[in-house]
Formats: C-alpha cells, sequence, structure tokens
C-alpha cells in the first residue's frame, strides 16, 4: 500500500481513488447489514436479547447452544477484524498525522463485545455486550466516514 503514503499520489491516479472509495462504502455497507443481522438473529434490545440467548420460560423459547455461540463469535470475530483492519489501514495512509484513539477504541470495543458474547450468562453481560457491539459499529461508521471526507 505504498500507493497512499502520500495523498497527492491519490490524486494523480482517480481509478484508485474510486476503488478505495468502492471499498469503504461496501464495508460501510457491510456493518449496516451486520447491525440488521444480529438484530434479526439475537436481538439489540436488552429484552428480546435475553429471551433470545438465556431463553424464557414464559415464551417457550429455549437458550441458545453454547455451540451456537461458539461459531456465531468465530465468524464474527473473523469478519469485524478484517473489516476494522482495512478501515485502519486506509485511514492511517490517507491521514498519518491522525490520532490513533479512534482506531484503538474500535478494536478494544469489537474484541469485548466477542468475549461479553460468550460470557453471556446474565443480563449484566448481555446489555454490555449490545453497548459494545453497537459501540464498534459506531466506531467503524466514523472511520468509514473520515475516509470518505479525505478522499473528496
Amino acid at each position: 500500500m505504498q500507493f497512499l503514503d502520500k495523498s497527492r499520489e491519490l490524486h494523480k491516479n482517480p481509478l484508485l481513488k474510486k476503488l478505495i472509495l468502492f471499498l469503504v462504502l461496501t464495508l460501510l455497507l457491510y456493518l449496516g447489514v451486520d447491525i440488521f443481522l444480529h438484530q434479526h438473529q439475537i436481538g439489540l434490545t436488552l429484552s428480546t436479547a435475553t429471551n433470545n440467548i438465556l431463553g424464557n420460560e414464559e415464551e417457550f423459547l429455549d437458550p441458545i447452544l453454547f455451540d451456537t455461540l461458539l461459531e456465531r463469535t468465530h465468524a464474527n470475530i473473523l469478519s469485524s477484524m478484517i473489516t476494522l483492519m482495512l478501515l485502519a489501514l486506509i485511514l492511517i495512509r490517507l491521514n498519518p498525522k491522525s490520532t490513533p484513539y479512534l482506531i484503538h477504541f474500535a478494536f478494544i470495543s469489537s474484541i469485548l463485545s466477542h468475549v461479553l458474547l460468550l460470557l453471556t450468562s446474565n443480563t449484566l453481560f448481555i446489555a454490555l455486550w449490545i453497548g459494545f457491539f453497537m459501540l464498534w459499529h459506531v466506531f467503524a461508521f466514523v472511520m468509514g466516514l473520515i475516509i470518505i471526507w479525505r478522499l473528496r
């Protein structure tokens, strides 16, 4: 990715600029679909997530099996780290003087959300999982918007 070392090199090649813009838009689309998928499968409100993860005897809902939770976490770790790594790589190359706090907080909140999903034994961990899940998506959206702003 040496071609992104200087932003003026990017303006010399409009095709490269369009490709990077398309990649970032695709990653932002993935983030939106990921939120929708988790809302549909698990739920992103405390009551629906608790019912789907821990089960509910009154509504005859079985809890999620730990094997299923491990499989979901395994796939989510891979996709979230690839998404964040691509966004961070492009952001750092476009703006090397930017503060790294946004990138660090995005990765840390993503890792914590995956760990908390495995520890969902009570409603406190479920609430923390929802919070960190939404937080890393917001950080990733902000990173994507900064990249789009720098590419204009």
